[in-house]
């Protein structure tokens, strides 16, 4: 999840479809057990632009080799496109990975279906798993039991040019969304010989930066009544949040960015061609920035995504990935072990020095050797609100269905009606498979 993180759906496999292929998987091999010397070779499943696709995976193997001596680990990094039918298709044969990574709006899927081992009795040996982020931790969780951890979290903060901001003659961040508004309508103005100028280029696609106006209207995308699942944009305060959004949208961004999303263009080059003051990025990305633009690296500035009032961030979303074990593996205790080291201390502060990853506890931040977007992220995340924990949010991802409705508000579509809609297709969506708590 480097551009995108979340779990996309396509092809011919429909939810049910999925859920029909992974029925009867649990329990298929493993179970708890006790920890212990194992042989063979550990299959795991990890994805493009995190961990498993760095060098630093050499150091979780040579930690995970002190645990367990026989066993060979073999990463096979997956992409991001289609992997949730890949990955329900591959636990379901019974001959897929023994541990695979997944985005976190992806992991109530698979818990639900069966397709992994059952760690609850495991939770308190893997360090810190009191203090996990609760965007990580819900989505592993099925019916009070743990299916999976989280491996690492990916939240938003507002990277800005210094030299913009210091041009247009603004001295500190915005304290607030009409502060922020405002930043915006000045920085336009004086770089007006900027062609497709933006004083904060925001796709209207980019949903995740969309919904925490909701958020902080105190409006929500679905509720839950027991076991069902109502669509909840309809709501006064839900609604208030979309009219913020697309005022918001359409005040600071280019008309052309309604239709786009952060890929296309690609808004770390527009940034780095100095198209824009500002950007809603994850700690990861002003590296791409710099990597296009090497000369911005001393203009470059980060801070928290202001809300309706000061001192009250806008809420974010924590994204990331989790990882789990394949029910059907013939190594749990090795498969548990690969675990414990990528979810322990050591890795998870190697994660955030090196890939600026957001750890998965507070209490893993290293206390230097981390970039200030990361450390910005971290107090981000102070303020967070969780999506709804269902195997329906990857029915969503697959369709993309949450970028179309963020940006039809940002288009001027009628909030009223686009939100009944939207309440309507979610609560189908979502009640599909029912509750996963």
């Amino acid at each position: 999840m480097r551009t995108r993180r979340t779990a996309v759906v396509h092809g011919a496999l429909t939810l049910a479809g999925l859920l029909v292929l992974t029925a009867g998987c649990g329990g298929a091999g493993g179970g708890s057990g006790d920890s212990g010397p194992e042989s063979g070779t550990l299959t795991v499943w990890m994805m493009t632009g995190g961990p498993g696709d760095s060098e630093i995976i050499e150091q979780a193997k040579a930690a995970f080799a002190k645990k367990q001596p026989g066993i060979d680990v073999k990463v096979e990094i997956q992409q991001w496109d289609s992997i949730a039918t890949k990955i329900t298709t591959a636990l379901a044969s019974g001959k897929g990975p023994d541990v695979v990574e997944m985005g976190n709006t992806q992991t109530p899927l698979q818990s639900y279906s069966g397709a992994l081992l059952d760690l609850t009795a495991d939770k308190a040996g893997f360090e810190e798993s009191a203090t996990w982020l609760d965007g990580l931790a819900q989505p592993s969780t099925h019916q009070g039991k743990l299916y999976a951890t989280p491996l690492y979290g990916g939240t938003k903060v507002v990277l800005y040019n210094k030299d913009l901001f210091a041009e247009a003659g603004i001295d500190e961040p915005p304290a607030t969304i009409e502060e922020l508004k405002s930043a915006c309508e000045t920085l336009a103005g004086k770089n007006s010989g900027t062609k497709n100028f933006s004083g904060f280029y925001m796709p209207g696609q980019y949903w995740f930066a969309g919904a925490p106006f909701v958020f902080g209207k105190g409006g929500d995308v679905a509720t839950r009544d027991g076991d069902t699942w109502k669509g909840a944009m309809s709501t006064t305060q839900a609604q208030e949040g979309l009219r913020e959004w697309k005022d918001f949208q359409n005040t600071c961004s280019t008309p052309s960015s309604v239709g786009s999303n952060t890929n296309s263009p690609d808004q770390t080059q527009l940034f780095a061609d100095e198209q824009t003051a500002m950007l809603y990025v994850r700690a990861w990305e002003p590296d791409k920035v710099l990597e296009k633009n090497p000369k911005l690296k001393d203009k470059l500035g980060y801070f928290v995504m202001p809300g309706y009032e000061k001192g009250k961030p806008l809420p974010t979303i924590v994204a990331g990935s989790t990882i789990g074990v394949s029910a059907a593996t013939t190594r749990p205790n090795a498969a548990k072990d690969w675990l414990r080291v990528v979810t322990g201390r050591e890795f998870q502060g190697l994660m955030a020095q090196k890939l600026n990853l957001m750890p998965i506890s507070p209490a893993f931040m290293p206390a230097d050797g981390v970039t200030e977007a990361l450390t910005t992220g971290a107090e981000a995340v102070k303020s967070n609100h969780a999506l709804p924990v269902t195997p329906g949010q990857a029915t969503l991802d697959g369709e993309r269905y949450n970028e179309q409705f963020f940006s039809d508000i940002a288009a001027g579509k009628d909030i009223a009606a686009r939100a009944a809609e939207y309440d309507a297709h979610v609560a189908k969506a979502f009640n599909a498979t029912g509750t996963t708590s």
